[in-house]
């Protein structure tokens, strides 16, 4: 053993002094595994075209693979596309591209050095297997050729009976006539016929009649200012007062001579002062009736009480109660209720046919807003803000007096052509250089112009929608002197009477309007 180990160590050290010698070539080392060229790998991203949706027969998709490479720090670390694998459904892809030659749906993924990308989702559609329905999101009661109502569509892609996903292209035809957008409106009446179209599929078809822009027969109704404990009002300053409420409402009053909203409407409502008392004899000053009270200061819940004991029948007045020396919460607020109808609408309460006033419908001013030097406003536009609650009409922000809620999803004065804000965060930050600004709840930056907005505003506008709400209440408010509670032409020349005191009167807070 020993004479072989020495005989195999000098036949070793015989080559290693031959190679020496006769300049034997030396062994190249062999290149790195390509694994740890990228050994600091910590993610692997596949990069995804802009639509996954395809549809057979329509177009051969020819989809480029790629993906991006990742450090721990999130670098990206150069990674040539042929070092890395793509599997569509566990089958390995060959070449740079992705051509699906069937129906389906593949999962796709990128692989290098152990890593596994992200997903990437191809759906192969047949057309022929898919079904296109239409539907109005916002179908109206009525719908109007004001170039104002709008109609807004919504499709859906069916497959049998299932909504799919899918971005399906398609195209809006109304009378066969195709659309750019998506909704619609129009100044022109007559009747309209909706279809999608898109791949060689039809949807449903919907029929709308565009109505011509409706008109409404003019509604006069007549004040009766109950002026409490004090003497301020004049029968002049009466008919000025109710001549500026309805410039108001038939959208012909615009002091600052600002710029009106887009969808500004007459109302086709006008107030005038009461001429005729309970008696049925002409009153000495036209709208004005001075009533006393042993109290000399008014809380809310006070004047609530008091005002039966000058609550005029309101089938054949609107009232509106004057007190000094508010006191409480309400010190620098006017307030007023809604109307109570007997056709449903959204935020207003129902009630029978016959039913008696059981709280004192009207409106209650702020004996300081009725001031002639009231220096925070005009009474006209507080007059007019009060009206347009009385009319049925909401604040266009979630809140009222200095209690305000934050934007959310519901549009809190139910009509969708007044942008609402987050008015507490408006009042919080007020910038006197644009006071008339505001930023509406989806994030749009306009100008106030609306009268049930409060200060600061341009007040001098009701809108489209407003004017529903206000006409629903002219022909479903049981308490108001219009020509379905029998005043012609809002005139009643007859006797009338008080309103009788509830025997379980409870106090109903109202609409609480805070002026400066």
């Amino acid at each position: 053993m020993k004479y072989q180990f020495m005989f195999s160590a000098r036949l070793f050290c015989l080559f290693y002094a031959f190679c020496l010698l006769s300049g034997c070539e030396k062994v190249a080392p062999l290149e790195t595994d390509e694994f740890y060229r990228f050994d600091n790998l910590h993610k692997l991203s596949i990069q995804k075209p802009k639509t996954t949706d395809f549809f057979l027969g329509t177009e051969k998709p020819e989809i480029p693979l790629s993906a991006i490479a990742y450090d721990e720090r999130g670098s990206v670390i150069e990674a040539p596309s042929e070092v890395i694998s793509f599997y569509s459904n566990d089958v390995e892809i060959t070449g740079e591209s992705f051509v699906p030659e069937k129906v389906g749906r593949y999962a796709i993924v990128g692989k290098l050095a152990g890593q596994v990308s992200d997903t990437m989702i191809i759906r192969v559609w047949n057309p022929a297997s898919l079904k296109l329905s239409l539907s109005i999101s916002n179908q109206p009661a009525a719908f109007y050729a004001n170039g104002k109502d709008t109609l807004n569509f919504k499709v859906n892609v069916l497959k049998g009976s299932k909504v799919v996903g899918v971005k399906f292209p398609y195209q809006l035809y109304v009378n066969d006539k195709e659309q750019r957008s998506g909704k619609f409106a129009t100044k022109t009446s007559g009747v309209y016929k909706f279809q999608v179209k898109g791949l060689g599929q039809v949807s449903n078809e919907i029929t709308i009649n565009a109505l011509p822009k409706p008109t409404y027969p003019v509604v006069r109704l007549p004040v009766i200012f109950h002026e409490v404990n004090t003497r301020v009002l004049t029968a002049d300053r009466i008919r000025q007062l109710t001549a500026d409420m309805s410039r108001a409402f038939r959208n012909q009053f615009n002091i600052n001579q600002a710029e009106k909203d887009p969808n500004a409407e007459d109302l086709f409502v006008e107030f005038y002062p009461a001429e005729t008392g309970l008696d049925g004899k002409k009153l000495s000053s036209p709208g004005l009736h001075q009533a006393e009270s042993s109290k000399t200061s008014f809380s809310s819940n006070d004047a609530f009480n008091d005002a039966f004991t000058s609550f005029w029948d309101p089938r054949h007045y609107l009232n509106v109660w004057v007190y000094p020396n508010i006191t409480g919460e309400y010190e620098k607020a006017s307030w007023s209720y809604y109307p109570s109808v007997t056709v449903p609408m959204d935020g207003l309460l129902t009630v029978a046919e016959g039913t008696a006033p059981f709280f004192p419908y009207g409106i209650f001013l702020n004996g300081n807003h009725a001031s002639i030097n009231y220096e925070g406003g005009r009474t006209e536009e507080v007059l007019a803000h009060e009206a347009g609650h009385v009319l049925g009409l909401y604040h266009v922000f979630n809140g009222n007096n200095t209690s305000f809620n934050s934007c959310n999803t519901a549009d809190p004065d139910f009509c969708r052509d007044t942008p609402f804000y987050d008015r507490n965060s408006y009042a919080s930050n007020i910038d006197f250089d644009r006071r008339y600004q505001r930023i509406s709840c989806a994030g749009v930056e306009y100008t106030s112009t609306n009268f049930m907005d409060y200060y600061y505003t341009n007040n001098n506008s009701f809108t489209t929608e407003q004017l529903k709400r206000v006409r629903h209440a002219i022909n479903y408010c049981i308490w108001l002197p219009t020509p379905r509670n029998s005043a012609k032409s809002g005139r009643q020349n007859g006797r009338s009477s008080l309103v009788e005191r509830p025997a379980n009167l409870k106090y109903i807070k109202p609409v609480i309007c805070e002026m400066p």
